[in-house]
């Protein structure tokens, strides 16, 4: 008897410290909504399906592991090729000129079978990729016309786009 004794208030303790440990999440609802002394007072009014998804990664958005936030979007293809003794000479000296001219976009050299690319940007949308592929086509001529936009898993975290 003395065991179930001990053993009701061990459950009973574990549980009271499991509630004490539920933390409401604070949404920039909440946060906005929270009433500051002097301030003015601001109420939202919103679809509550609106407000459960605040702060949630949307689909086709994941985070890798060095805390990079990887996302659908689209870059600028430079070059493709699938002769590989001319395409990684190629595919360097293209992206060394790119980051002598752009140095704060990413470069990318990637290989899918049978075929050498290199991919510039990590753009949101397909708007801000032809900008920018505009923007290079002006700045080095040399590239030629090829150059396309196309879909892609990109790098959103802090990467510069203009």
């Amino acid at each position: 008897m003395r065991y179930k004794y001990i053993l009701f208030l061990l459950l009973a303790a574990c549980f009271s410290i499991a509630q004490a440990q539920v933390v409401k999440q604070v949404t920039i609802i909440d946060d906005l909504e929270t009433p500051v002394p002097g301030e003015g007072v601001i109420q939202i009014n919103s679809n509550p399906k609106i407000t459960e998804l605040i702060g949630l990664v949307s689909p086709g958005t994941s985070i890798d592991e060095t805390n990079n936030t990887i996302s659908n979007g689209f870059r600028v293809q430079v070059f493709m090729s699938n002769n590989a003794k001319t395409a990684i000479k190629e595919i360097a000296d293209k992206g060394n000129l790119i980051k002598g001219t752009f140095p704060d976009i990413a470069v990318y050299k990637g290989y899918e079978p049978p075929n050498w690319k290199l991919l510039v940007g990590d753009f949101v949308t397909r708007e801000e990729a032809n900008f920018f592929r505009q923007k290079l086509q002006k700045s080095i001529p040399e590239l030629g016309k090829e150059m396309s936009i196309v879909k892609s898993k990109i790098n959103i975290s802090g990467q510069k786009n203009n």
